[in-house]
């Protein structure tokens, strides 16, 4: 049926209306818009606000997508960076975008799972500031922005060069290049995306420190907002793998202002009237048509000169991130290993190379420690420094060949093994100027670009050096603790040997007594007495036994007065003749007119023979020659620091005494064991050997020190220290023997065997004798019978109160009661502490009973004194 008009408009109408209701009923269910509060800070073109308060940037730009899509509804809160991270992290805020990740802000903050955008860090000079590479900000003045990530990485940067500057910190990134145009600073520290966008607003360099790239996210408080976390890794996940998204158009419309911007009017004017002119001038256009083809090969020409800048410059970029990658890892075990590969493929080398300087003298050699060679690591080889490249290195402290260099160097043979054509190497020196080895890169062609690789060698040299001064500290540190436990391991030995000495003496001066008695009890033509005098020269024996212990403890100076020490080598000429094989001569030269030396004869005499026999067993049968020579020498401290561990002498006059033989000699591994006890290279080698000889050594006080190689012979020379000639006779005097007296002993010793022993002794001369098992006891019987008692022998080492102790109390009791000590140590080691305080005698364990009676008569003898 026909409409009218007036009905068709009325209709119109109604259904306009029904389409506004609907309409207004769709917005009233519809769920409210949610509330987004962002952060905005100043870090164009990412984010800022423009002059009309507009937020601005194309993160902004992803998010206001972002939220049309998800019905947000965003309300941008201006602030500064660090403004904007404490509203967040309070929770005043819902999103912060462009936050990068550090350990400190993931505590506080969670963050996408997909980056919004990928920066890197580049430093900006000053026109004058002449800072072309890392290297020039040395002792420079920086600015960065405050809490900035790139600024941090800069300053990690830094540390990792050893390169020290003065840093400055700004507001914002506008404020850093802004200084810098002004020469407040030297240079600045700002994101790629600010400085391109912004650099041509201020008066400052591009320079070629690109670093650090680095992810930023959109991030949140902890525990809030995942569901917009959530959503924007959706969308930035989406956008990111097409080329064609929103996401792409977005960061090419800021990172990229000129491919969008309309032409202005007058170019269009312009293009008109030349169209005219065009159409006018057609024949013209024909004519140099010719020139105008030779003008676009020369734009297309220039084209590709741009892209091939580009690549070098993409190129350097990622030099410098190996360069960074390389200097920046931890030390180690792999630590120059992964230095030379970074090396190698920073400088694009055939090879590259750590090596160290081994020896100082004309057979110099160079070691490699590292080696990376045709994409690999390769064997580390070792090669003679004289007439080589390393050697100009060493010399001139960097060496650059871009090519040629085998024929610079004919005598050098890795060049020709190895083809190479260029090389560049530099030194490493350590903190105090002294030279450790090298670094190097070579290739089997010519170099293009010897500057570039000049310049990243000398970085990675610095590294390296420090490096190698670290492992050489970490090597002197565990050779110094390995000394150090060396000579306590033989501390404690010596300490075990002198206690078995001690008591072992103990031992024998019970059976020494109980003989000596016996032997005074038997009758001259007794058949027992030749079985007793044997059993006496076995206990003798055993006591040289507890001798040698007690001198490998360093305890062993027992009868110490002057002596001149070629008499005392010239007294055992014979001994020694009869103790070496019949192939070998034995020589001697001694110096006159030496001074003496305080020493025990027997006791040098037995390191004597030990070093003689071992010099004679290092030759073997073969012919051979022993020389024993003597002279004078004035020693520094730098001498006698290089003496062997564990001594310490004092400089001055010291007469030395030399063995040196032409034997075998020894290996470094063997020089640093003979000392051991029971360490022996013979097959029937056995006892404490060298290890008592160092023991005697110390109880007079001496040194020595070894000069030996194997193959080539051995030389130990011992070194006492002079003393002037004592007034009067050499010999000791042998005191005059008292007439017998009759008195009562205090006998005080721990041991039960040693009392009885000791006491039949002491009765046998015909004294009274009163015993004490300990120093407590001593002192409680002293004081119910100190006026019946005429002496005491008392033992040194006792339980309760040893006998240093019971002395002191008996002396206040009775200052004149005469006082022998005894003890299974020699005398130096046990009466140093009574010399002055009234001591009587001193007895060392085992004595015999004519030691006995003659310390207890003298000692009764000068009682009235």
């Amino acid at each position: 049926m026909p409409v009218h008009a007036p009905a068709r408009s009325a209709l119109i109408r109604c259904l306009l209306a029904g389409a506004l209701l609907l309409l207004a009923l769709g917005r009233l269910e519809a769920a409210p818009a949610r509330r987004v509060r962002v952060g905005i800070f100043p870090n164009p073109p990412a984010t800022f606000m423009d002059r009309n308060g507009q937020a601005q940037g194309f993160l902004v730009d992803l998010l206001r997508e972002e939220a049309a899509r998800e019905h947000w509804e965003l309300e941008f809160v201006p602030g500064t960076w660090f403004e904007c991270l404490d509203r967040t992290r309070a929770g005043d805020l819902d999103l912060l975008p462009s936050v990068a990740h550090t350990p400190e802000r993931d505590a506080y903050l969670d963050f996408g799972q997909v980056p919004s955008f990928t920066m890197w860090s580049i430093l900006y000079a000053h026109p004058g500031a002449r800072i072309h590479s890392i290297l020039d900000v040395r002792g420079r003045k920086v600015g960065i922005m405050l809490g900035d990530v790139n600024g941090e990485h800069f300053k990690q940067l830094c540390a990792k060069f050893n390169i020290p500057c003065e840093f400055e910190e700004f507001g914002n990134q506008s404020d850093v290049l802004a200084a810098v145009a002004a020469g407040g600073v030297d240079a600045g520290v700002t994101a790629n995306t600010f400085g391109y966008a912004h650099e041509s607003e201020y008066r400052v360099e591009r320079t070629s420190v690109v670093f650090n790239p680095f992810d930023i996210f959109y991030g949140t408080a902890k525990g809030r907002n995942d569901d917009l976390l959530a959503a924007l890794d959706r969308s930035l996940a989406a956008g990111r793998k097409d080329p064609d998204s929103s996401y792409h158009h977005i960061l090419n419309r800021w990172l990229n202002p000129d491919r969008g911007r309309s032409m202005p009017p007058w170019v269009y004017r312009t293009g008109v009237a030349t169209l005219a002119l065009l159409l006018v001038a057609v024949g013209t256009v024909l004519v140099f048509r010719r020139r105008v083809l030779a003008a676009t090969e020369e734009v297309r020409s220039l084209a590709a000169g741009l892209e091939r800048e580009l690549a070098s410059r993409r190129l350097l970029e990622e030099r410098i991130f190996r360069v960074a990658e390389g200097v920046g890892v931890s030390t180690g075990g792999s630590f120059l290993q992964d230095l030379v590969r970074h090396l190698a493929l920073a400088s694009e080398a055939d090879i590259a190379f750590v090596g160290e300087r081994i020896g100082r003298e004309a057979g110099d050699t160079i070691r490699a420690l590292a080696t990376f060679q045709d994409g690999r690591d390769a064997e580390n080889l070792e090669w003679p420094l004289p007439g080589s490249v390393s050697e100009q290195v060493l010399k001139e402290g960097i060496c650059v060949f871009p090519s040629g260099v085998q024929e610079a160097f004919p005598e050098d043979p890795g060049l020709r093994q190895t083809g190479l054509q260029s090389y560049v190497g530099a030194a490493l020196r350590d903190s105090g100027g002294r030279v450790l080895g090298l670094i190097g890169v070579c290739n089997r062609h010519p170099l293009s670009n010897p500057t570039l690789v000049a310049s990243l060698l000398r970085i990675f040299s610095a590294r390296a050096s420090a490096e190698l001064e670290r492992q050489n500290a970490e090597q002197e540190r565990l050779e110094l603790e390995r000394q150090v436990q060396h000579a306590q391991k033989l501390e404690s030995l010596g300490v075990l040997a002198g206690g078995i000495a001690h008591d072992f003496n103990n031992l024998l001066t019970a059976m020494l007594g109980h003989m000596n008695v016996a032997q005074l009890k038997l009758a001259p033509e007794s058949p027992a007495l030749p079985h007793l005098e044997s059993l006496e020269r076995i206990i003798h024996r055993a006591s040289d036994l507890t001798r040698q212990m007690l001198a490998y403890s360093g305890k062993g100076r027992f009868v110490v007065r002057p002596y001149d020490l070629n008499q005392v080598v010239r007294e055992m000429t014979h001994l020694l003749e009869v103790s070496i094989s019949k192939k070998i001569a034995l020589r001697f030269h001694l110096a006159e007119a030496l001074p003496l030396v305080q020493a025990d004869a027997a006791q040098i005499q037995q390191v004597i023979m030990n070093l003689v026999t071992n010099a004679s067993d290092a030759i073997g049968d073969r012919e051979g020659t022993i020389r024993l020579a003597t002279s004078l020498a004035e020693l520094d401290r730098r001498y006698l620091d290089q003496l062997y561990q564990g001594q310490d002498l004092a400089p001055g006059s010291y007469v030395a005494l030399e063995v040196s033989d032409t034997g075998c000699g020894m290996s470094q591994e063997v020089q640093g064991r003979i000392f051991e006890p029971f360490f022996t290279t013979k097959v029937t080698g056995r006892g404490l050997g060298l290890s008592a000889t160092l023991g005697i050594l110390k109880g007079h006080h001496a040194g020595i020190r070894i000069y030996s190689e194997a193959g080539r012979g051995t030389t130990f020379r011992l070194l006492f220290p002079a003393c002037p000639a004592p007034s009067g006779e050499d010999a000791p005097r042998e005191p005059a023997r008292p007439p017998r007296q009759i008195g009562t002993v205090l006998l005080v010793d721990d041991e039960q065997m040693i009392r009885e022993a000791a006491g039949a002794a002491l009765e046998s001369l015909g004294l009274q004798v009163v015993t004490a098992v300990d120093g407590l006891d001593a002192v409680e019987v002293f004081t119910r019978q100190k006026d019946t008692i005429d002496l005491v022998l008392m033992d040194l080492t006792m339980p309760h109160m040893d006998g240093r102790e019971a002395f002191q109390h008996l002396r206040r009791i009775r200052p004149d009661i005469p006082v022998i000590l005894s003890s299974g140590y020699n005398e130096q080691e046990s009466i140093q502490q009574f010399l002055g305080r009234g001591l009587a005698g001193f007895l060392q364990k085992p004595y015999t009973l004519q030691a006995l009676e003659r310390t207890v008569q003298e000692a009764l003898a000068r009682r009235g004194d």
